[in-house]
């Protein structure tokens, strides 16, 4: 065998070069820098919007039976195409979540008893086994809300309302929710004389609206002998649909449910971020009512979700009405990254001359003090840290040396302005207020 043809290595002292990819699977990303950064403020901006509404924190596995994953009356087909499945050592048969709603479900309908209304945050990655592309991942972050337990319109508009309050605090300067409900819809494919059990596939086609057009709607409907009558309804308002049910003496129910939820989002001066769009019934099978979607400017949605009033019955549990609404993660990052950046550090400690340990101590107060600060670790000479400082974006630089320590003193460098200072080191005090001025604290 020739060993150097197997190993590429002709030094012996040489470890073997590796034949192992260091690419990312297929479908999934290493995340770096800013855009990390930006990704765990967007985490951030969720998270504390979730608290201030009193939702609580949870945790769920990433695998789940998979007979809770396929359960009927869950994700439907589209879903179980795209479901990462797998058999473990003892023969169990499992799959990755590919979404929160199922396991939020299986846990209810494990613990019937907790308190409602239940108002959880799970946060978490997901996995999906679909078809890699821009701003679409195979393995992806996402943010739920949901509300177990109320019937309430109420409960709808929250959910909305908070998605609201989250795209405007990450900074989008248009967003809007699509709203509509399943109830709706099945009404006005009932008025069309669209047979039940093709129902759910006339729901399936007006669903890809977004990514086929209206022609492409029409003769996909077509093709499935569905009546295409539904498709003059797609551009009237909540009224005329409201007119043209009640003349037909068909449910009212999801029109009524929408009414509720826009006179609430009114009340608190939201509705004009609101969009009713009847052509909106989003792919999950286990959506019953009002179904929303967001975006934030883009011709993408950034996340959505819906009222799903049977699914905790359908794993067993009871009868228990639940809406929320999640966020994309990755595709906010992917929106924002370009567009923020994220300061991981302010104060920059460079020390010249032997006088490691005083900076390293400086560095210290400073953490202690509220400061992100970092000192060089690479004993780079001058030139050479303020380019990395440059490249990083970090605001001040702190030189300490010999002389200035000789005079309890250390020289702060705005990188911004150029400016430059002699600050008294001790007390510690005029230092933090300088610096805390420098860069708009409190």
């Amino acid at each position: 065998m020739d060993l150097i043809a197997e190993f590429g290595s002709k030094n012996p002292s040489e470890p073997p070069m590796s034949t192992i990819s260091t690419q990312p699977v297929k479908g999934m990303r290493d995340i770096l820098g800013n855009q990390a950064r930006v990704k765990r403020k967007i985490e951030r901006i969720i998270q504390e919007t979730a608290l201030r509404y009193g939702f609580e924190p949870m945790q769920v596995p990433v695998l789940e039976n998979l007979d809770v994953l396929l359960v009927k009356g869950g994700g439907g087909e589209e879903a179980q195409k795209e479901l990462y499945t797998l058999e473990d050592q003892s023969g169990r048969k499992l799959g990755m979540r590919f979404e929160f709603t199922t396991s939020l479900a299986r846990v209810l309908a494990g613990n019937p008893d907790l308190p409602k209304p239940f108002k959880s945050l799970n946060m978490g990655t997901v996995y999906r086994y679909d078809n890699p592309q821009a701003l679409r991942y195979r393995e992806f972050t996402q943010a739920d809300v949901d509300i177990v337990g109320s019937t309430s319109a109420l409960a709808d508009a929250e959910c909305i309302s908070l998605a609201i309050d989250v795209t405007q605090e990450l900074g989008f300067e248009e967003c809007y929710i699509r709203i509509s409900d399943r109830r709706l819809t099945n009404a006005l494919i009932a008025l069309c004389d669209v047979p039940e059990e093709q129902a759910k596939e006339c729901m399936r086609s007006l669903d890809k609206l977004d990514k086929i057009g209206l022609d492409g709607v029409k003769k996909e409907l077509q093709s499935k002998k569905i009546s295409t009558e539904i498709l003059s309804y797609l551009k009237s308002d909540l009224r005329q649909i409201r007119k043209e049910l009640e003349k037909a003496k068909r449910s009212l129910e999801g029109v009524e449910s929408l009414e509720k939820v826009m006179n609430y989002l009114e009340a608190q001066k939201k509705l004009k971020y609101v969009k009713f769009d009847p052509s909106l019934v989003r792919g999950l099978d286990y959506y019953t009512g009002t179904v929303m979607e967001i975006f934030g400017g883009a011709a993408v949605s950034i996340g959505g979700g819906g009222r799903y009033d049977n699914l905790i019955r359908s794993l067993g549990g009871p009868q228990l009405p639940a809406v929320g609404i999640s966020f994309g993660v990755d595709r906010l990052t992917d929106l924002l990254a370009d567009k923020q950046t994220e300061v991981p550090v302010e104060v920059f400690v460079i020390p010249i001359g032997k006088v490691e340990a005083e900076a390293f101590s400086l560095v210290g107060k400073l953490r202690e003090a509220g400061f992100a600060a970092e000192m060089d670790l690479m004993k780079r000479n001058l030139s050479k840290n303020l380019a990395s400082v440059n490249t990083r974006n970090i605001p001040l630089v702190l030189f300490l040396g010999e002389d200035e320590l000789a005079q309890n003193q250390v020289k702060v460098r705005d990188m911004a302005s150029g400016e430059e200072k002699l600050v008294e080191l001790s007390p510690f005090g005029k230092l933090k207020e300088y610096l805390s001025t420098r860069l708009g604290k409190k």
